[in-house]
């Protein structure tokens, strides 16, 4: 006998602003593309009619992802429920199609954000989303504190580099140290 079991996460974060700010850093497209990056992704274009039954599609400057889905109930500034399908049309990876719960709340001087994402097929597909979310949601609050999520991206680039400088490699190909002898 086969069980048509599906899986969730759930995953939330506080935050320093109030919840209609939050909302807004979510939905306004200007500000998402200053923030959100997944799996690497800028996004180029977002169409978010936010509405019951309005679309939801981003659309990245490289064309290897696309996100569309459909809202099933708006309560601005509160609540936010979606489909969030997952296209990967250059690869072989298994496009993914979800339905996302967001909740925005204020919360003393701030705000907490949940989100649930349902449908996933096995345990073994939630722990890539949930790295994903955790790196989402730190970028948040970083854009939302005023901190720029490039600045703390190229920052640890820029260790990484510093270290393959000491390490000789950014010298000319015939000044390369190569091996420990």
């Amino acid at each position: 006998m086969e069980t048509n079991k599906t899986f969730k996460l759930e995953t939330s974060k506080d935050f320093s602003v109030p919840a209609n700010k939050l909302y807004k850093a979510w939905t306004e497209p200007e500000q998402l593309k200053l923030w959100w990056k997944p799996i690497g992704n800028q996004l180029k274009a977002v169409d978010n009619d936010i509405r019951d039954g309005g679309r939801v599609a981003y659309q990245f400057v490289e064309d290897t992802l696309r996100v569309s889905g459909e809202y099933l109930e708006v309560k601005e500034g509160q609540n936010l429920v979606y489909t969030w399908n997952w296209e990967f049309p250059n690869d072989a990876v298994k496009n993914g199609a979800f339905k996302l719960n967001v909740r925005f709340e204020d919360k003393g001087n701030g705000s907490k954000l949940s989100v649930t994402q349902e449908n996933f097929q096995d345990e073994e597909a939630l722990q890539p989303h949930k790295e994903g979310w955790d790196k989402a949601l730190n970028d948040l609050q970083n854009y939302l504190e005023g901190k720029n999520v490039e600045e703390n991206a190229s920052s640890e680039n820029k260790n990484a580099s510093d270290a393959n400088a000491s390490a000789g490699y950014r010298e000319s190909p015939e000044q390369q140290k190569v091996g420990g002898g």
